[in-house]
């Protein structure tokens, strides 16, 4: 189907929230350019796009945290006029963040209620709170207790409070950002339970992920933007995971295979029996020049850091480095923490290889970025290794481990478990390893 064949669609009368010519920027960079789309009422709706396409600066403005130059946003056919985060909550719309925000010291009870307690008189009611919080989590069905400190839960329980701190106050619409980045398979098959759950009390969806396998299994439909415009509004059954690829990032990815590593005998680097308990014990490996070694392992971001330019020489190299490896950035001069996830990915890998390592270490290098960066940060990589380089590639995307490496190591409770070349590296064999009950490697 022509991709652009649902670019122009007329609002639904009945529609319940409405994006209306929104355009937003910061500065010279244009973060929306007159975005408008539609999300019924009690649908589950994708938002997509490429690091930098304007998604996150959408929602918040749709949470009340920015303000839009020009455009509406509407809910039922009434203005959404949003001047901060609570009046969004007053209005019905509830946040779930990439970056689970909780307050650590409090109990699961007092996050839920934060900002938002029930008094008499100036006292809190508590026993009141304890029990529509123990009402919520029972619902969502949360086997953690009312009073256990937020700190002590895991990265799921965590994220899935904040659901919980949205549907305590009648959320009508609840947005997602990015809610599986910290999560396993188990615990990601358990929000998306309650996610489906929520959708049949008739709670709009409004899901932001880079993770298309996700948006497909949960989304009725998919609304896609590049560059901080509108590309269009696609029917799920209708489109493949390549269409919506092409829509994100304006021409197709080539398919990828993992050629056979030609490495020397000689391994660049090798660890023999290397311990730190409690974290690991006795792990071996070896990194030759002109191999990629994954190791993946079942469940940590890069940091920005600020550049200083100092002279005409190293601006030049700079802004070639920007050119080479398409890094969407005003000026050289920029703070990298300033730039979209996959932007500021690259900025880091341009830093090291600057440097002209022999040995690069990469710790979950697309975490959080979309196909597009993803795409052009595994052909940087691939292209060190074909210039010499050794590569030792830590992911818990395992897609992309068994996309990019030449050999994966697999690990389990701190232990090497055994070591996939080639054909032998599927994902049923890796998770094999990875789950398997423990057994020495040798």
């Amino acid at each position: 189907m022509p991709l652009e064949s649902h670019s122009k669609m007329s609002h639904k009368s009945m529609a319940g929230l409405e994006f209306r010519d929104v355009h937003k920027s910061f500065g010279a960079v244009k973060a929306l350019r007159g975005v408008s789309f539609t999300v019924e009422e009690g649908e589950s709706h994708a938002l997509v796009g490429e690091n930098g396409a304007g998604k996150s600066t959408l929602l918040k403005m749709l949470a009340g945290i920015l303000r839009a130059d020009s455009g509406e946003f509407y809910w039922h056919g009434d203005r959404l006029d949003l001047g901060s985060p609570r009046e969004g909550l007053e209005r019905g719309i509830g946040m779930v963040y990439q970056e689970t925000l909780c307050f650590p010291n409090l109990t699961v009870t007092g996050n839920i209620f934060a900002g938002r307690e029930l008094t008499t008189g100036g006292r809190l009611r508590e026993a009141e709170m304890r029990q529509r919080t123990r009402a919520l989590l029972d619902e969502l069905h949360l086997s953690i207790d009312p009073d256990d400190v937020a700190e002590s839960l895991s990265a799921a329980h965590r994220q899935l409070l904040q659901v919980a701190r949205a549907l305590a106050f009648d959320c009508r619409i609840l947005v997602l950002d990015e809610p599986t980045t910290s999560l396993t398979d188990a615990e990601a098959d358990h929000l998306f339970a309650v996610l489906q759950k929520l959708k049949r009390r008739g709670v709009t969806l409004l899901y932001v992920s880079h993770r298309l396998p996700e948006v497909f299994r949960l989304c009725d439909r998919i609304t896609v933007l590049r560059d901080g415009a509108y590309v269009g509004t696609f029917p799920r059954d209708e489109v493949t995971h390549d269409h919506i690829v092409h829509a994100m990032v304006g021409r197709d990815l080539p398919p990828r295979t993992v050629d056979a590593a030609r490495h020397a005998e000689t391994p660049v680097l090798e660890i023999d029996g290397l311990t730190r308990r409690p974290y690991f014990t006795a792990v071996s490996l070896s990194v030759h020049s002109r191999e990629i070694v994954g190791l993946f392992g079942l469940m940590r971001r890069a940091t920005s850091r600020d550049v200083l330019i100092r002279s005409r020489k190293e601006r030049r190299e700079a802004e070639d480095l920007v050119h080479a490896w398409r890094i969407k950035a005003p000026g050289v001069e920029v703070r990298p923490d300033t730039l979209s996830g996959g932007n500021q990915q690259k900025v880091v890998l341009a830093k090291w290889l600057a440097t002209s390592p022999r040995v690069l270490l990469l710790d979950e290098p697309t975490k959080g970025v979309d196909v597009g960066a993803k795409f052009e940060i595994h052909e940087i990589v691939r292209r060190q290794a074909a210039d010499g380089m050794a590569c030792l590639v830590v992911s818990s995307d395992l897609p992309e481990v068994l996309a990019l490496a030449h050999r994966i190591v697999v690990m389990r409770e701190g232990r090497v478990q055994g070591t996939l070349v080639g054909a032998d590296a599927t994902e049923q064999a890796v998770m094999h390893l990875a789950t398997a009950e423990h057994r020495d490697a040798s």
